[in-house]
């Protein structure tokens, strides 16, 4: 009787082994894709942050449905954020990532949320901000896209984000 108690125990522990071995690569694989998904969401939000030289970026790296909420609370497009963008009126001189304060992916979507430093004057008026933002990210046929940002005042407290 005890015999074969430890030679079903011995049966397990092999069934177990050979399981463990054979799914060892997928979550290898796994954990991988994951770490290569932040990277590319991480080049995204540096791209966006890029404003300074590249006012067009969000253009190419949006889903179609793209809103992004202001301060205001108003939302407004892409393509219509670009156009605020070009605008002779708005002059974009610094615009860097700070911080991101966190990442998140799965296989199909994200999330982030960080901190720029943006210098820029509009209509002459001098503007110097430390603002929040939030994205969501969407996998359309195998490429992250931004598919909703949402950007605080420009007063943001870093202290608060420890």
């Amino acid at each position: 009787m005890l015999e074969d108690f430890y030679w079903h125990l011995l049966k397990e522990t092999k069934k177990y082994r050979m399981i463990y071995r054979c799914m060892r690569p997928f979550k290898y694989y796994a954990l991988s894709t994951l770490s290569l998904d932040s990277q590319q969401i991480e080049a995204l939000i540096r791209g966006f942050a890029n404003r300074a030289e590249n006012k067009s970026f969000l253009i190419s790296n949006v889903t179609e449905d793209f809103l992004a909420i202001r301060p205001s609370g108003n939302p407004i497009t892409a393509g219509a954020l670009v156009g605020m963008y070009n605008n002779a009126d708005l002059v974009v001189e610094l615009s860097e990532l700070v911080k991101t304060h966190r990442l998140e992916a799965n296989s199909d979507w994200g999330f982030a949320a960080f901190t720029l430093k943006e210098a820029f004057s509009y209509k002459g008026e001098q503007n110097n901000d430390l603002s929040s933002y939030s994205m969501i990210f969407k996998k359309v046929d195998g490429t992250w896209k931004i598919s909703w940002m949402q950007r605080s005042s420009g007063t943001t407290d870093l202290s608060t984000w420890s």
